[in-house]
């Protein structure tokens, strides 16, 4: 789906807006935590884990991508959907953000896996990707889990979650921006890291206006972002 919209549009919609907030933040009151608590996965590879940059880019910064997103997760049909799969998700969100800020993640990228996988557990991708995260065998295996016919640790949310968290952290380091963080947990590094090489100094959103990223990636990290702006507004 293409972004479409404008600043403009939220200020029509305000009223909308604060409906959808009400609607959205009921349906996260009162979360339950996971039902079975398990330990954590391995630590990343070393390579991972020797970067240092924190990312320097505030997540839920406002854009014209973001507030048209806004905008159409206040029409009816998306509006649905995106409640039903917060609701969904109501049950695992409360671990979901502390294992994220455990590993100096933002919280408010607990509903990444509201776009990635409408919070259904088993949902499987085009590409092999499985889960909440929606994540491939190689990263998945990258950062601790086990994949293989008998056990697939990506259909264990809070293993899963462990594994989601290291890579988004890793991502967060390398990039030093959270918008293009997202980028490659789509599109994936080579992708972002091409772009780069082109405009070594561009933020995502200088990216996204040049076309040098995938059309679905400039419309995902945009989505993300103002699912988690619309579904906790005060803490995104």
């Amino acid at each position: 789906m293409n972004a479409a919209g404008t600043a403009g549009g939220l200020l029509r919609g305000a009223a909308m807006r604060t409906h959808g907030i009400v609607v959205l933040a009921a349906l996260l009151a009162g979360c339950a935590t996971l039902e079975h608590a398990l330990p954590p996965t391995a630590s990343p590879p070393p390579e991972e884990a020797a970067r240092t940059e924190a990312p320097g880019t505030a997540l839920c910064a406002g854009h014209p991508l973001v507030e048209a997103w806004e905008d159409r997760l206040r029409e009816p049909a998306l509006r649905e959907v995106t409640e039903e799969s917060l609701a969904r998700g109501a049950r695992y969100l409360p671990r979901m953000r502390a294992i994220l800020e455990r590993h100096g993640v933002p919280a408010a990228l607990a509903v990444l896996p509201v776009v990635e996988s409408g919070f259904d557990p088993h949902a499987r991708g085009r590409h092999g990707e499985l889960g909440l995260w929606q994540l491939r065998r190689p990263t998945a295996r990258r950062f601790g889990l086990v994949v293989g016919a008998r056990r697939d640790d990506r259909l264990l949310p809070e293993r899963a979650t462990e594994a989601a968290a290291l890579y988004l952290r890793y991502l967060g380091r390398r990039y030093g921006d959270w918008a293009l963080a997202i980028a490659a947990y789509n599109a994936g590094e080579r992708r972002v890291d091409r772009a780069l090489a082109r405009h070594p100094t561009a933020t995502f959103w200088d990216l996204a206006a040049r076309g040098e990223l995938p059309r679905g990636s400039v419309d995902f990290v945009p989505h993300v972002i103002a699912v988690a702006r619309v579904a906790q507004p005060t803490g995104c």
